[in-house]
């Protein structure tokens, strides 16, 4: 039995020792943070790729280094390995325009934020010493914060010590027969002291101040090359830069979530969208502003190994329109305006899991909380088999191309006839069979 397991133990190493491991080459590399039309996203040039993408007129930050690029199977994607190797290049960016003169571009330090506005659309970047002074301000911001929150520990540590001696000497008094009367009412005027709240001034606060090649450039196709210190263009630095623009922004899409899957909700992108239903939930609405791009330019800007369709183009979400209305119409009633309202999401009770959507409460059942969403409420029912709805900006003008429908799929009372009549080319076939069957016999 000890052999047994002794093999046992030896098939296993030799079986881990024989897996696929991750094969690490030492790549140059180009590190991206590229704005992609709602926010940053990164990603890497490495040796494998001789193309970089970005989007136009907005700012895009650009490192050069040295680390350890791999292919992981699982993922079907390359991937660096920073933790081991990671050593920055010092230099500077060769720019040439395709057909133009070419031009150096320095490093320059900067940072970027997301700072606290309507529905979470407001990037900024600061470079220089500004870039400095916002990092500072918002270093000053959390210590403050972390100050108050220290002197609010000692203030409730404070609150429950005088609370634990008047509990624990009016028990004494009223145990031993004496009025308790002063101390109780000294008691009820004591009041747990407020935690303080963190810095909201912020989505995304700014992010520690680094150096970079900062690159805002027209539509256009250019080509770069890395010159190190010496003067020397770095082997394997050449690319070609892509800078794409969008074909048409500000389109209007919507989100829809339906009343009993909140989890799963469904995107209308184009007025040719319809929506099938079996009304027997409501829906509710997010307007959402879109930007169409080249669907290889985009995703190549989001992940430069990634493959797309230099033909299609992809609409992107980009932000929820604010201020906005709905106008809500049927076949034989008038046209209705609804307003967005805030939601809670409440999961239900008993056996059966899910979620309900009901109001938001901020005074009652939903006090000191956020609501789950924001959001239109479309009741939906089986009486109305046809729903039309477009949105209204905060002047109550229309907003071109967000006409949309959602149709009620209703059941039939004709479905047993209707599937007789599926069967019957079926009997037809039986019946000729049969008779075949019969001439043949005879």
């Amino acid at each position: 039995m000890k052999r047994v397991f002794i093999f046992f133990f030896i098939f296993i190493f030799i079986g881990l020792a024989g897996a696929d491991v991750p094969v690490r080459q030492e790549q140059f590399i180009y590190s991206i943070m590229a704005f992609n039309g709602k926010d940053y996203s990164g990603t890497f040039c490495g040796e494998n790729s001789d193309s970089i993408y970005l989007i136009a007129e907005q700012d895009n930050f650009i490192t050069v280094r040295k680390t350890l690029v791999y292919y992981w199977p699982i993922t079907e994607d390359w991937k660096t390995d920073t933790s081991a190797l990671n050593y920055p290049f010092e230099g500077t960016l060769e720019l040439t325009e395709k057909g133009g003169e070419s031009r150096i571009i320095n490093p320059e330090r900067y940072t970027f934020y997301n700072v606290q506005g309507e529905y979470k659309m407001n990037w900024e970047v600061a470079t220089g010493d500004e870039a400095e002074k916002a990092w500072q301000h918002y270093q000053d911001l959390v210590n403050e914060y972390w100050q108050i929150t220290s002197q609010y520990q000692q203030e409730k540590m404070t609150f429950e010590m005088i609370m634990n001696e008047l509990t624990k000497k009016i028990t004494e008094l009223r145990n031993a027969g004496a009025d308790v009367t002063e101390l109780v009412e000294k008691l009820k005027t004591l009041k747990m002291p407020e935690p303080p709240q963190p810095p909201d001034d912020y989505i995304v606060p700014p992010s520690p101040v680094q150096s970079a090649f900062i690159l805002n450039l027209p539509k256009s196709e250019y080509s770069i090359r890395f010159v190190n210190e010496d003067g020397a263009v770095m082997e394997g630095s050449e690319k070609r830069l892509v800078v794409f623009e969008k074909r048409r922004a500000e389109g209007i899409g919507f989100e829809v979530i339906p009343g009993d899957k909140w989890t799963r909700p469904v995107e209308l992108k184009t007025p040719a969208s319809v929506l099938y239903v079996d009304g027997t939930t409501n829906l509710y609405l997010r307007p959402f502003f879109q930007d169409e791009f080249n669907d290889l330019y985009y995703q190549k800007m989001i992940k430069n190994d990634t493959k797309g369709n230099p033909r299609l183009m992809n609409w992107v979400r980009i932000q929820q329109v604010p201020g906005a209305r709905i106008e809500l119409s049927e076949n034989s009633h008038a046209s209705e305006v609804i307003l967005e309202e805030p939601f809670y999401v409440e999961q239900t009770k008993g056996s059966a899991l899910g979620y309900k959507i009901i109001p938001f409460d901020p005074e009652g059942a939903h006090k000191d909380r956020e609501p789950s969403l924001i959001a239109f409420k479309v009741p939906v029912n089986r009486e109305r088999s046809l729903i039309k709805f477009k949105l209204l900006d905060k002047s109550g003008l229309n907003m071109a191309g967000s006409s949309r429908q959602v149709r009620v799929i209703i059941k039939s009372r004709w479905q047993p006839l209707l599937f007789l009549l599926c069967l019957l080319p079926l009997l037809a076939m039986v019946v000729v069979r049969v008779i075949r069957s019969r001439k043949y016999s005879l």
